[in-house]
């Protein structure tokens, strides 16, 4: 048995008397609901392994699969399966019912922007973007468009597009190409056709300064960044949503104040998996630690509204291939060590089917969604990662929903608590 975090007394006295679903979102009046439809127009190989297997060892993100796939006959044909098949109006349908308000929508420049110097990414995927927010709107859902793949990369990860690259802050034309993508995604998204339904433009996902100088040039871009915003939104005046990532909010508080900047979000990403120390702790540990986040957020909604922009339930890296193809995970220590220095078994704590998930780990990821929720909401609120998977169960949106439970219809029921 799971003993009950410190809030959970807060949690089931706020929810108690809730009983209509969420209404649409608005920043300042009501908690953002959310969840990101991860791995759909950016590929991740550990969302959709199957698009990687049977493909060479070396093809391992977005850039290398295009390499690939552009020596191959049918080019484009996998891909654009891909994104007519993995998500769905029904699917938005679906989020909508539960009482979510928000679907947050990666997107790479690559899709945006032309390419230049012989570029292997695969394009197409902003029509698909295009249609999502049209769906979205129907149904009074509204949209973060996140720029998930910069040009260069900007931290080394898969989820740029292209792993164990870092160009992005050693290279003006980088920044300036990315600009140019914040250009046009603004003034597309700020048209009367699309009902105000995108209502903040991600100007950078996870950027990762490794020193002082890198941060004043993210911190140079995030100016920029605003000032291209601000030139094409017309009346619209889209939320310009700025990521701490590995930097900490405290970081910004003072940064972009004033009477020259309006509608700024801030962004952090929750996840005790990939911290060395965090992810060593048991289940009501983990419970605790995240109930005392609550200040931290809430101090900085007080600066600039401030939303937790990816979290999970799980609280292990176990999910196969979360740390990249071909890698291993802390948890079991077959990531980079031999030691073992984590807490070692990954059974029963991932794969496509929950019914082998443990009853005490299905309690944990419905105590870990409903007290990590409530605590973000003391803020602007959350968007969780992801919608769906198709090997890792405890990250999937769509399957606590529909399959294990662990997620609660409404969304914000407590049940757990």
């Amino acid at each position: 048995m799971i003993k009950l975090s410190p809030c959970a007394f807060l949690i089931s006295h706020v929810f108690s008397k809730r009983t209509t679903l969420a209404p649409g979102f608005t920043w300042g009046t009501g908690p953002m609901r959310g969840v990101n439809i991860g791995g759909w127009l950016v590929l991740e190989p550990w969302i959709t392994p199957s698009i990687f297997k049977g493909k060479p060892g070396w093809v391992i993100d977005k850039w290398t699969y295009g390499v690939y796939m552009n020596n191959r006959t049918d080019t484009i044909g996998d891909i654009r399966n891909h994104w007519n098949t993995w998500f769905s109006y029904t699917e938005l349908q679906n989020i909508a019912a539960v009482g979510l308000n928000t679907i947050r929508i990666q997107i790479g420049f690559w899709s945006v922007i032309p390419l230049e110097n012989g570029a292997s990414y695969l394009v197409g995927a902003y029509d698909y973007l295009k249609l999502a927010v049209t769906w979205a709107s129907s149904l009074d859902l509204k949209v973060m468009v996140d720029v998930q793949g910069c040009p260069g990369g900007q931290n080394g990860f898969e989820n740029s597009g292209i792993r164990s690259v870092r160009e992005w802050f050693t290279n003006d034309t980088n920044i300036s190409r990315t600009l140019s993508t914040i250009q046009v995604l603004t003034a597309e998204f700020s048209q009367s056709f699309y009902n105000n339904t995108v209502i903040a433009i991600e100007l950078i996902n996870e950027p990762f300064p490794y020193t002082n100088a890198e941060r004043d040039i993210l911190k140079s871009y995030y100016e920029a960044g605003y000032g291209t915003v601000r030139s094409n939104d017309g009346a619209s005046k889209v939320v310009v949503e700025i990521d701490e990532r590995f930097q900490g909010l405290q970081t910004w508080e003072a940064f972009m104040q004033g009477s020259n900047y309006s509608n700024i979000a801030m962004t952090t990403h929750i996840y005790t998996m990939f911290d060395t120390d965090l992810i060593t702790m048991g289940y009501s540990e983990s419970l605790d630690w995240y109930c005392g986040q609550k200040d931290y957020l809430v101090t900085s909604n007080n600066v600039h509204w401030t939303i937790v922009g990816e979290f999970a339930p799980a609280n292990t890296d176990c999910a196969y291939w979360l740390n990249g193809r071909g890698m291993g995970a802390r948890y079991d220590n077959t990531l980079n060590t031999s030691a073992l220095q984590y807490p070692g078994d990954c059974g029963g704590k991932t794969g496509a089917d929950p019914s082998k998930f443990s009853a005490v780990y299905v309690e944990y990821l419905a105590k870990s969604f409903e007290t990590q929720t409530w605590v973000y909401e003391q803020a602007s609120g959350w968007v969780m990662w992801t919608w769906k998977t198709e090997q890792a169960a405890d990250w999937s949106m769509q399957t606590g929903i529909t399959n294990a439970g662990w997620i609660p219809t409404p969304i914000y029921s407590k049940t757990h608590g």
